[in-house]
């Protein structure tokens, strides 16, 4: 386990960034048979805001009515006696999934162009701020799946205590 540092809060004085954490995330790449470790930088600042902005505009499934059963999972938790026509969210439908699925890609995006502590440049050297075209940079450059979640997780890292110190935490 790593060392922490301990510090005691004595004062909060108005635009310090007290809390705001940075790291690196670290990505595997394979050139040529040889492996190599890339550290990006990376900041937790404005990620929280950011997610719960998106939490607000997440998809709802759409409801269905279900006949159900006193025998049935749902009959059982519900406590029935006697069939039942019940209203349910139908999380299988196709056209929740997908938009569930873009609704979450997007977020992932968002918080990698928000938590990468690095300017954008395109190839004439001149700095990018339009996230379309920052996606398109990060895409050009190969960016794989696995790579992506990797850093949305070290970003997330950044404030999120590990189980066992934060179980530690809470038996104090």
């Amino acid at each position: 386990m790593e060392e922490m540092k301990t510090v005691r809060l004595e004062e909060l004085v108005e635009g310090s960034s007290l809390f705001q954490s940075k790291g690196v995330s670290t990505i595997k790449v394979t050139r040529d048979g040889v492996k190599e470790a890339i550290e990006i930088p990376i900041r937790s600042s404005g990620i929280a805001e950011l997610v719960d902005a998106f939490s607000k505009e997440t998809p709802t499934p759409p409801s269905i009515n279900v006949l159900v059963k006193p025998d049935d999972e749902i009959g059982q938790e519900l406590k029935l006696v006697k069939k039942q026509w019940v209203q349910i969210l139908d999380v299988t439908d196709k056209a929740y999934r997908e938009e569930l699925d873009k609704h979450n890609s997007d977020l992932g995006m968002k918080i990698v162009l928000k938590g990468i502590d690095v300017v954008f440049k395109d190839d004439n050297g001149t700095v990018v701020d339009d996230d379309d075209r920052k996606v398109e940079i990060l895409k050009g450059q190969g960016i794989t799946g696995e790579q992506f979640s990797q850093i949305v997780e070290d970003i997330s890292n950044l404030t999120k205590w590990e189980e066992d110190r934060e179980d530690a935490f809470l038996e104090q």
